[in-house]
């Protein structure tokens, strides 16, 4: 389970509650020696000034066109609100408490508007629920509506579900592309180490960043497989997989001016890893972590395995919280920066994606933060939410020490 232990046992209101990836193995983590950093990483003082508060719980952070001065917030367990800058209060859009299972990582993890949601307003989230006697992820499909507080029973339909085998590695981040197609991360499914291979197993979702097109047709099947998936009629591949090889990615996005998908993906033991994730790649995992051997623990190399960009070891942080490239104008000179965040540590960091092969990473900011998640404003402007305290801060030139 993630190592969030060590951080979340400083806050005695969220005892027990370990949000990203609270692993068993933190406290035998504790019993290793440190080992010595491999580089000295540049460290520049970052602003932030808070804009939002009065949530409990962040998981997303959202913005859409058509919300103007309004930002949709997710709450673990089950809340989506609609917070409104100019009065500065908070509405209440969806409530799925008591339908979504919030045991360690579980919850209510992520939301996407179709690329159309001007015209038809639909939305799509992410949650962990229980149906059967197992915890699933459900993928569903959901219609904007002012007039009233939506409710589970709702949905439009169910576009997805997977079986969970444990509450933690549950990712939760789903999101349109450049290309219209909806991205959905899974992760290897939970527990330390990756028992039962789901990473490098590509008949299931676990593990994978799978591409789907909703389909609109309510008699049709739910979703289409694009034709230009890598596996679509690769025997022994899910032909929804994109990429695959991975542990527990929390949060991807899309660089709005380039279309790259940069993953962020939570490391095990020692290595916390980005990917810039390209069509039909494996990403190593359980056989590496990070550009290092996992399993076995040397003599890993294999062909088709893609090393990340970027990795950065357990000094520096045990949780990543991925980000965006930055492309506002606040700040100038990280224009083209991929910034992101440690969960634990509560560092902001980042690099310039300008530059080719392993990335040099730089500490923006050091705070006392758990950073769960960013959103990203039509300007490209960046915010990240707070998960023990609720309250939500802009990215800027503005330094505030909170």
């Amino acid at each position: 389970m993630r190592r969030f232990c060590i951080r979340i046992l400083t806050f005695s209101l969220f005892l027990g509650l370990l949000l990203l990836s609270a692993r068993a193995d933190l406290l035998l983590a504790k019993t290793k020696k440190q080992k010595p950093k491999k580089e000295n990483v540049p460290e520049y003082v970052f602003g932030w000034t808070q804009v939002a508060s009065g949530f409990k719980e962040i998981t997303d952070i959202q913005f859409h066109s058509s919300l103007p001065d309004e930002m949709v917030v997710l709450e673990k367990k089950g809340k989506i609100l609609l917070w409104n800058f100019t009065n500065k209060e908070s509405k209440l859009i969806a409530d799925f408490t008591g339908n979504v299972e919030t045991r360690s990582e579980e919850g209510l993890l992520g939301l996407a508007f179709h690329p159309k949601f001007s015209e038809n307003k639909l939305f799509y989230i992410n949650a962990v629920s229980k149906e059967a006697g197992k915890d699933q992820t459900f993928i569903l499909e959901f219609r904007w509506d002012d007039s009233k507080v939506i409710r589970w029973q709702d949905r439009k339909r169910i576009l997805l579900r997977v079986d969970q085998p444990y509450s933690n590695h549950n990712a939760g981040q789903l999101s349109f592309g450049p290309d219209g197609k909806l991205y959905i991360g899974f992760g290897d499914g939970g527990a330390g180490g990756d028992p039962y291979k789901h990473g490098q197993n590509t008949s299931t979702y676990l593990g994978t960043l799978i591409r789907i097109t909703p389909n609109l047709d309510s008699n049709a099947p739910p979703y289409k497989i694009p034709e230009d998936n890598p596996y679509k009629n690769s025997p022994g591949f899910l032909p929804e997989i994109w990429a695959y090889g991975l542990r527990n990615p929390w949060k991807f996005s899309f660089d709005t001016k380039k279309g790259d998908l940069y993953l962020a993906d939570v490391g095990q033991d020692e290595w916390e890893e980005v990917d810039l994730v390209l069509k039909g790649k494996n990403y190593g995992w359980n056989i590496k972590e990070g550009f290092h051997c996992f399993l076995p623990k040397t003599e890993c190399e294999k062909p088709g395995l893609t090393d990340p960009i970027l990795e950065y070891d357990h000094d520096l942080g045990r949780s990543i919280t991925g980000g965006y490239v930055y492309r506002g104008k606040n700040l100038s000179k990280y224009y083209g920066w991929y910034i992101f965040a440690d969960f634990v540590s509560g560092k902001l960091l980042g690099f310039s994606t300008e530059t080719e092969g392993k990335r040099k990473l730089t500490v923006l900011g050091s705070t006392h933060f758990l950073i769960s998640t960013f959103g990203q404003d039509s300007s490209g402007e960046l915010y990240f939410g707070d998960f023990s305290s609720g309250n939500i801060f802009q990215i800027g030139k503005k330094i505030e020490i909170n």
